[in-house]
């Protein structure tokens, strides 16, 4: 299945047409009334409940509220390159994309978000129980949907959604643990990282490779090259979230600069100023009376000067380049191997 680079472009904004069994067929990402690939009708047929209405007509308001479907592309895509068949690959991308889902709900619940994808959020639409109810059950269809796969391989693929569960948990309290730490270091940074966002980009590559009946080797290197790559796309994010371009980013810039998170950009910074310097950047940093785009603007400008940017961004391609490396270890002809290159490299081509 070879995804032209301008068309994964496409699928991450909104649309994907991907190849398969040398016909083409249309997946469309931009909504779920619109997919035929990765289809409606399949989501909604594992949405069996209806009642009560206040715990599954959030599931599908948020399902239905776009998203780039980073994560169930990935399964498809890495399926197929292992010669896997896309009906046997839907039901592991449907239950990751549920997964990332239920993870949202919570999240939003904990960050007191009011908006995302460009609407409310289930708690502020409904509220923080309703949020908290229809994110479990989330994560409970998309354990039913594995559910599907003969049992050696559910094991497999239950086995190391429930592992990642839990990592992704650590990862979510350890984001919240460093509100109120002072003395954060970029491997603990970075470890958060890995486990609240990386996995389950790594649980994806892992995924495609699992639904195709690859051999363990590949399967265990797929989930190394997602974990780097998984790492590269959340520091790119970082940057993103300061200096992208709001209609494209899809988010208001800035965001992590109003709610004070500490992310490598600031700690990359604090590290980097000097006592005086240092102390006027985390007084502006934790001001809770400057203009918002004042603040946005003064952080943004330490961010610069500090050498930061540069920093992260090398890092970026430091985790794409070990990605790169693991890639030329999978069994797979050059022609395949240089097609994965080129999708890895164009899930972290976003404009900064």
């Amino acid at each position: 299945m070879d995804i032209p680079s301008k068309d994964i472009k496409s699928a991450l904004n909104g649309n994907c047409a991907l190849k398969i069994d040398d016909r083409q067929e249309k997946i469309q990402m931009s909504s779920l009334s619109n997919l035929t690939g990765f289809p409606v009708d399949y989501i909604k047929k594992e949405l069996k409940h209806n009642k009560p209405k206040n715990l599954y007509e959030p599931v599908k308001y948020l399902l239905e509220s776009g998203g780039k479907r980073l994560r169930p592309i990935i399964v498809l895509y890495v399926s197929e390159l292992f010669g896997g068949k896309i009906t046997n690959s839907l039901p592991a991308a449907a239950a990751l994309e549920i997964f990332h889902n239920f993870t949202l709900a919570h999240d939003d619940i904990m960050d007191n978000s009011l908006m995302r994808r460009g609407k409310k959020t289930i708690n502020s639409k409904w509220d923080n129980n309703t949020g908290i109810l229809s994110g479990d059950v989330m994560l409970i269809i998309s354990y039913e949907i594995l559910n599907q796969y003969e049992d050696s391989k559910y094991i497999l693929l239950s086995k190391k959604l429930t592992e990642i569960s839990r990592l992704v948990c650590e990862g979510q309290q350890a984001d919240m643990d460093f509100s109120s730490e002072k003395d954060i270091t970029e491997n603990e940074y970075l470890e958060m990282v890995k486990n609240k966002t990386a996995v389950l980009i790594a649980c994806s590559f892992m995924f495609g490779g699992i639904v195709a009946d690859s051999d363990t080797s590949n399967i265990d290197l797929l989930y190394k090259i997602g974990l780097n790559l998984g790492i590269a796309f959340q520091l790119e994010d970082d940057l993103l979230d300061s200096f992208g371009d709001q209609k494209k980013f899809g988010k208001k810039i800035g965001g992590d600069i109003i709610e004070k998170k500490k992310t490598l950009l600031f700690l990359h910074t604090n590290s980097k100023l000097e006592f005086d310097k240092r102390l006027e950047f985390e007084n502006i940093f934790n001001s809770n009376e400057m203009d918002e785009s004042e603040k946005i603007n003064s952080i943004k400008s330490f961010y610069e000067t500090s050498g930061a940017v540069s920093y992260i961004k090398n890092k970026v391609r430091v985790y794409f380049d070990e990605a790169k490396q693991l890639i030329d270890k999978l069994e797979l002809d050059n022609d395949t191997k240089k097609k994965l290159n080129q999708f890895s490299k164009t899930l972290l081509n976003r404009e900064i």
